[in-house]
């Protein structure tokens, strides 16, 4: 039923903490509620319940009952589905036409994609860059529509330049201004002639192909304007705003954002820049995306304007001379991980991306941010959570409790350590953890011992050990005495936990392998004390990964005592902790994604899937090595319980195998995944759980496809 406000333009809590109703084939998506960066909500003037909105990482979503619940609509494109979406423009007279600028720096160019079915299928239509999860991706747009004629359409993705459509995105001209770092695209509705674009001097890369070369480019900035609907520019300044709008009382000023701290004005059509910011609290000096003195979205509604901080602030401009006016607003969030709670940080309204009104209601508002979707319906009084449905966030583990198929522990980035006790339905956040968890290990003997690695503080990095007593409900933080500190900034991203000892912990430090530094520690007291355990492995270069974005599982126990360590073009062994670590023969790709595990349910059996390498088994504590799948694999799972049981996720966007009997038949799972590329993975009971890259976690119940 969709979402209809009382008599005070109020909606009560919707949130659904306990599972999300879209189906993606025989998958599901988990319960975790967003958690990640949504840059843009879509209403349109036809259908007041049809909304979009997108994400930096998690693609594009869809609601047809007016935000009460979302789903996933760039599964509809393969191999690769639309992740990284920096722009959607849909078409305010008919909300089934769109266009998606998709893309980043870090997976292969993909470029513009066409749906006019409402996303139940896309084709490309432009192959270039498009930087989705780039600096800035909130501010502005990349797309536009003519106010003139509905099927010129104009798109700025950057790199390779501004292009113009003149039969509804079909085909494509090349209209130049090559190599800038676009942050917003404009066009005077009074004169649809005259364009504007935002631009950052910005260095960035790109690959056009999976096993293609990156490339590193120098983009500029500047401040542009076109007369002649494109085909000419002028740089006005160098220095620009991020994001501008036109004024909905005087076609000739245009405001803008200038450094995310001020809000300035032009009557010249950006020849010249005035202060605006008065009622407004501004700095001087540049400040973090989530400061109330940070403004990154500009909206406007048919007779006032509307800007959003960095904190959950919204203020209102209703004249030219007017100042702006903070609107105090309540909100409505249900039980949510990330609710408004006292004495801890406040996720809302953290780093808005935009500030949107309903152009069929001017009291209806909408905004987005690091974490969610809010709506208002009495201008911005009450904002009411509206997310169910959307998960948008990068998942770097997730891990089977061996002996209950219902709790599943998993650790993402910017919000940490999760755990699910229903098999992965739904999943909770755990207290005494920071705000990146890159790996976890359940202690087989003692399944309430839980070990996660993430920062001490906050960061995009792991170098803590966190213990957990009760199974991941609470967690205390290890002194990590012995461990290399310092300058240096050595990191830990691999785990591994003793079989029947469940004190007895490993892991990978990162740096020059040496006595006190980098190599395999091990303690012996839960993490509170450690001891360098590295004799044998090659020493001065750096074993161990840094980087927290990578995949991890260097390092594996068996139930036997023996042990594995791997890195991109080796293999180390030992059959017990008195033996020094030995190279195996094996010869590897030499590739950046690699992962080791050991059977849990038999001794000395581990496998080792290599990016472009497959995957290989040995049984003898790794002295030896049988490739068992000849596929490029970016990761594993084994079942903890039946170590026949595994499954892969391919390299590229190739989705999973699995097999039941060892790796003697593979079978491929439902490939309705919506997004298929870096996945991690792990059994509970009767289901496949999926991490992704962007849409959290998904399950597939295991008794829909058929395995030997």
């Amino acid at each position: 039923m969709p979402l209809s406000p009382d008599e005070n333009g109020v909606v009560g809590n919707v949130f659904n903490p306990t599972e999300n109703l879209s189906e993606y084939g025989n998958w599901r998506s988990s319960k975790i509620g967003g958690g990640g960066y949504l840059l843009n909500v879509i209403p349109n003037r036809v259908d007041p319940d049809r909304l979009y909105a997108h994400s930096d990482v998690g693609g594009i979503f869809r609601s047809d009952d007016g935000g009460r619940n979302w789903y996933m609509i760039h599964i509809n494109y393969h191999p690769q589905s639309l992740d990284c979406v920096r722009d959607l423009l849909v078409d305010p007279e008919n909300p089934d036409f769109l266009i998606a600028a998709v893309g980043d720096q870090w997976m292969p160019q993909q470029g513009l994609f066409k749906s006019t079915d409402g996303g139940q299928s896309w084709k490309i239509v432009l192959n270039t860059q498009v930087y989705g999860n780039g600096s800035n991706r909130s501010t502005g747009r990349i797309l536009q529509r003519s106010p003139s004629d509905e099927n010129l359409i104009y798109a700025a993705p950057g790199l390779d330049g501004v292009f113009v459509s003149s039969d509804a995105g079909e085909s494509w001209v090349d209209l130049g201004l090559e190599k800038i770092y676009v942050n917003d695209l404009k066009i005077d509705r009074h004169n649809p002639n005259r364009l504007f674009i935002c631009a950052e001097s910005r260095k960035i890369s790109n690959k056009t192909s999976w096993k293609g070369k990156r490339q590193y480019h120098e983009l500029q900035g500047g401040f542009y304007r076109s007369e002649d609907a494109g085909f000419n520019w002028e740089k006005l300044s160098e220095d620009s705003p991020i994001e501008i709008v036109q004024s909905p009382w005087d076609n000739q000023v245009w405001y803008g954002i200038f450094d995310g701290i001020q809000i300035i004005s032009s009557s010249d059509f950006g020849e010249s820049w005035k202060g605006a910011s008065e009622g407004l609290p501004t700095s001087t000096e540049k400040q973090s995306p989530t400061s109330s003195r940070s403004y990154k979205t500009i909206g406007a509604g048919p007779d006032f304007l509307l800007v959003g901080n960095g904190s959950g602030g919204f203020f209102i401009k209703k004249a030219v001379d007017s100042p702006w006016r903070e609107i105090k607003s309540e909100r409505i969030q249900g039980d949510w991980f990330a609710r408004t709670r006292p004495d801890q940080w406040d996720k809302f309204g953290r780093a808005t991306a935009s500030i949107v009104v309903d152009p069929l209601d001017p009291e209806h508002w909408f905004f987005s941010d690091y974490y969610a979707i809010y709506q208002s319906w009495n201008a911005g009084k009450t904002w009411t959570l509206t997310i169910d449905g959307i998960e948008n966030t990068v998942i770097h583990t997730v891990v089977q409790a061996p002996q209950n198929p219902n709790i599943v522990h998993m650790g993402m980035a910017d919000n940490g350590y999760f755990r699910s006790i229903d098999a992965a339905s739904s999943f909770s956040h755990a207290e005494g953890t920071s705000d990146n968890c890159k790996a976890v290990a359940v202690a087989p003997s003692s399944p309430d011992t839980v070990y996660i690695l993430a920062p001490r503080y906050h960061g995009w990095y792991a170098d803590t050990l966190y213990v957990s007593l009760d199974g991941g409900e609470k967690f205390h933080k290890s002194p990590m005495t012995h461990i290399p500190k310092g300058d240096e900034k050595w990191r830990i991203n691999s785990l591994t936990v003793d079989a029947h000892n469940a004190r007895q912990v490993y892991v990978g430090v990162s740096g020059p392998v040496e006595s006190g530094k980098g190599g395999v520690w091990r303690s012996t007291d839960m993490g509170k004390t450690w001891t360098w355990d590295s004799r044998g492995l090659p020493e001065g270069g750096s074993f161990f990964q840094s980087s927290i974005w990578d995949t991890g599982f260097q390092l594996a126990r068996s139930p036997n005592g023996s042990m594995v360590a791997v890195k991109n073009n080796a293999v180390y062994f030992r059959d017990s902790d008195g033996d020094e670590w030995e190279r195996s023969s094996i010869q590897l790709s030499g590739r950046k994604f690699m992962q080791v595990l050991s059977a849990l349910d038999q001794e000395g059996v581990y496998l080792l899937s290599e990016e472009y390498g497959g995957l290989h088994q040995s049984r003898d504590n790794g002295r030896t090595w049988t490739k068992i799948l000849d596929r490029g694999i970016h990761s594993v799972s084994v079942d903890h319980n039946d170590s026949q049981r595994i499954a892969v996720a391919l390299d590229e966007a190739g989705g999973i195998l699995i097999t039941g009997n060892g790796g003697q038949d593979w079978h491929p799972v439902d490939d309705h995944l919506p997004q298929r590329q870096r996945l991690k993975m792990a059994f509970a009971g009767g289901r496949l759980v999926v991490g992704t890259p962007g849409n959290g976690v998904f399950y597939l119940p295991l008794n829909t496809m058929t395995q030997n």
